[in-house]
């Protein structure tokens, strides 16, 4: 593939996202999983939501971030977690950021290169948020798949990098309140086996 000459190629190529499913959730058995453009949808709504009660957030870098975080997945597709350790050191962000560049050269390097740094180093509250919310979204479908009738996804529960970033205080209180209620559904189910 080649780098994107206008602006329509950019929007052209990029609807592919629609079908690409997310893996982990395809390797899990879930039937119908999320494609990568609903994941980055529900992402940057979390952001825009949630960006609200960060202090000193500038949110509409933060909407940008969340915008591409996941754009190079319409060439190298969703990559599971456990892919990774297969790959050379630095292969996948090298990879990624090619990618970025390429899908959306009609931007401009500079801003496109910007915003893929930003977001890989995760330095700055924006692209922090954003990962932190990358997470939170995760946890969100977990719930959801789980009500749905999906089994065998508790390891996401179980796995702390799953959880994000404390630090930002209305996605830490989301996340809790998450887990408040589906401690409270197992309960409520415990309770009602035993009956």
């Amino acid at each position: 593939m080649r780098a994107n000459e206008s602006l329509l190629d950019t929007f052209l190529e990029l609807q592919i996202l629609d079908r690409v499913p997310r893996s982990g959730w395809t390797l899990r058995g879930v039937p119908d999983p999320e494609s990568v453009a609903e994941h980055s949808w529900h992402v940057t709504f979390l952001v825009w939501c949630l960006g609200r009660e960060v202090p000193g957030l500038d949110r509409l870098r933060a909407i940008e971030l969340a915008l591409v975080h996941d754009v190079a997945e319409v060439r190298l597709g969703d990559l599971p977690r456990t892919a990774a350790r297969y790959l050379p050191e630095g292969a996948k962000h090298a990879a990624e950021a090619a990618i970025l560049a390429e899908v959306l050269a009609p931007l401009g390097a500079p801003e496109v290169d910007a915003l893929e740094q930003e977001y890989r180093r995760k330095q700055s509250l924006e692209a922090r948020l954003v990962a932190a919310c990358d997470k939170l979204q995760l946890l969100i479908k977990v719930a959801h798949y789980e009500r749905w009738g999906a089994a065998g996804l508790s390891e996401f529960w179980d796995n702390p990098a799953n959880f994000p970033d404390s630090e930002i205080e209305p996605v830490r209180r989301l996340v809790q309140e998450l887990r408040d209620r589906l401690q409270n559904r197992s309960a409520m189910n415990e309770t009602v086996s035993a009956v």
